[in-house]
């Protein structure tokens, strides 16, 4: 019996499965913004009126919500596989790491707080926000941020480039968007908290990125010097295109529910301030792309040269999808198409930024 443990558990956490546990973040992070997308455009966004219960009385979707009910909390119990993903990521990285010891301790203290959180929902469910709950839920946000720190100290100092910080940063940045999800969800789908929930996603693609970057073998081929030059100021202009499409959408007509009022900013003003970044960003890629080819080739085999292609391919259709849906008044069809694109764009800025910087060779 215990060989057949042992058989299951190097089979489940074992270091060969490390390769499909970060793909699997990834794509599942990038998945989870499409339905958050879908909850959004479906007009679902209060299709469970609070949070984390589905209905005061019930914690899941009932019958009488309908279609909206079910695809709000389809999106919430997506969550729950990317944790459980995260988690398993986070222990076969851990099983490898000779800072396993060293981390343990500050991880079971980590998950205390987490469980002390879940007892200041259950408290505030049973008696409202009393000085109690309000205590409970004070103390642990102190434990999951202290233990996170102290975490994350000791992986950078025993692995600077491992891959225990990223994995652990998913899985933590996972339980706050979930919070973050939540919150908009009491807050009546507040626009900026929305907007929040989505730049959160964006980082995490990020990280899930980065892990995914770690934990590979890259093979590695020259870099431009203008490639490696531009890459951050790329990421930058980047983020800040992102961060005005946000705002774009918050202004726009798809709120999540129909009676949540929008930010009153001017769409179309809004709309030339999220393009003018876009364009700029696209430029600078087809800088570091001609750079790059005129140095290893005009061949897609070498890595770099791969990432900035798909970059290239990617921004560019979010720019023609960008001017067609602004063109016909952003059907929702075309807006989850662009909220993919982002998503995609988030995590292929990442790659160029590791592969043009040589990170962790």
């Amino acid at each position: 019996m215990n060989r057949f443990f042992t058989r299951v558990s190097s089979g489940l956490f074992g270091e060969a499965r490390l390769r499909l546990f970060v793909w699997l973040s990834l794509v599942t992070q990038v998945l989870i913004v499409v339905t958050g997308g879908l909850v959004r455009l479906t007009g679902s966004g209060l299709g469970c009126p609070t949070w984390p219960k589905c209905t005061d009385e019930s914690l899941v979707s009932t019958s009488e919500m309908g279609i909206h009910g079910i695809i709000e909390f389809g999106n919430r119990l997506l969550t729950f596989v990317l944790l459980i993903i995260a988690l398993l990521t986070f222990i076969v990285v851990l099983r490898a790491s000779e800072a396993l010891r060293e981390i343990l301790p500050r991880l079971i203290a980590f998950f205390a707080g987490v469980f002390v959180f879940i007892a200041g929902l259950i408290l505030n469910n049973v008696q409202g926000l009393t000085p109690l709950t309000l205590f409970v839920l004070g103390l642990s946000g102190v434990m999951m941020l202290g233990f996170a720190v102290l975490i994350l100290a000791i992986a950078r100092s025993r692995e600077p480039k491992g891959l225990i910080a990223p994995a652990f940063l998913l899985g933590a940045g996972i339980i706050l968007q979930a919070v973050i999800g939540g919150v908009t969800v009491l807050t009546g789908l507040n626009s900026w908290i929305v907007g929040l929930h989505f730049m959160v996603s964006m980082a995490l693609i990020a990280t899930a990125s980065l892990l995914v970057w770690r934990a590979l073998p890259k093979p590695a081929g020259p870099v431009s010097a203008v490639n490696a030059f531009l890459a951050w100021p790329t990421l930058l202009v980047g983020i800040v295109a992102i961060s005005f499409g946000v705002v774009v959408t918050g202004a726009g007509p798809h709120a999540g529910d129909a009676a949540t009022p929008r930010n009153g900013l001017d769409l179309e003003l809004w709309q030339h301030f999220h393009s003018y970044p876009g364009y700029l960003m696209l430029l600078l890629i087809l800088v570091q792309l001609v750079s790059q080819l005129r140095l290893a080739g005009a061949s897609a085999r070498p890595l770099e040269n791969r990432v900035l292609l798909l970059l290239f391919a990617t921004a560019s259709a979010q720019a023609v999808i960008g001017v067609v849906q602004s063109r016909l008044g952003v059907p929702e069809l075309l807006v989850g198409v662009h909220m993919l694109g982002a998503a995609c764009l988030a995590s292929l800025l990442s790659f160029q930024l590791f592969s043009a910087r040589s990170f962790n060779r």
